[in-house]
């Protein structure tokens, strides 16, 4: 994308965020609108794989549709025919929970609670319209303030969010959905047979994050599946 100064000739490239497993994250400007916004590029060989392709165009129907004050927004998105696709989210000014803990200075109780209270409004929009996100880990909630300087958390990423009641499984390859440290147990796979995450797993993460937050340390130590186990 670095060849080229706009994409679709109405979003300016202004900069690379970051690069990603599965795509790289531009920050760009809507020409028309003169708007700040993120732009989410799939990697080539990411679409030309027809499971990753079948995730993205289910990530983006997911996604568009969910609307919530603490939940990163999802302008638009696009396949194109040649396999190029990508999405074009809200623009947060803020740090990520995960910038937040490295920082010199502790969270408060208060500031904690108040990222807990707006995380589970985030999460209780979704579980009600039977969405797990499946990621929630320090990385994935960002905190920002609104206009008159109050905090604001922001859920990002729902690049893997599942929806209950669409037909399928999208994990059925085995590709690990969520992040090792801040999976609960039932991402490791323990669950009965016949039954399905749910919302609950998403609350055991937040949990995960909240704990690290307040205490500078994971509850559970370990670098693998087992040792987390």
């Amino acid at each position: 994308m670095e060849s080229s100064p706009f994409i679709e000739g109405k979003y300016e490239i202004l900069g690379k965020i970051r690069e990603g497993g599965m795509g790289s994250i531009y920050k760009v400007r809507h020409r028309l609108l003169d708007e700040v916004r993120v732009i989410k590029v799939m990697k080539p060989q990411v679409l030309a794989d027809e499971d990753l392709r079948k995730r993205f165009v289910e990530e983006a129907k997911t996604a568009t549709r969910l609307k919530h004050p603490n939940i990163c927004t999802i302008h638009d998105f696009s396949v194109d025919p040649d396999g190029t696709g990508y999405l074009v989210m809200e623009f947060i000014d803020g740090v990520t929970l995960a910038e937040l803990g490295r920082s010199a200075t502790p969270v408060s109780v208060p500031m904690t609670l108040e990222i807990a209270r707006q995380s589970l409004l985030a999460l209780g929009y979704l579980h009600r319209r039977n969405v797990v996100h499946r990621d929630i880990a320090p990385d994935n909630l960002m905190l920002t303030s609104d206009e008159e300087g109050n905090p604001v958390i922001k859920l990002i990423d729902l690049g893997i969010a599942k929806a209950l009641d669409r037909p399928g499984d999208l994990t059925s390859t085995g590709v690990f959905l969520g992040k090792l440290k801040y999976a609960s147990p039932e991402q490791y796979g323990a669950l009965p047979p016949g039954e399905k995450i749910d919302g609950r797993s998403d609350l055991y993460c937040l949990g995960l994050v909240l704990y690290e937050l307040l205490t500078g340390a994971r509850p559970f130590v370990g670098e693998t599946p087992a040792e987390m186990i």
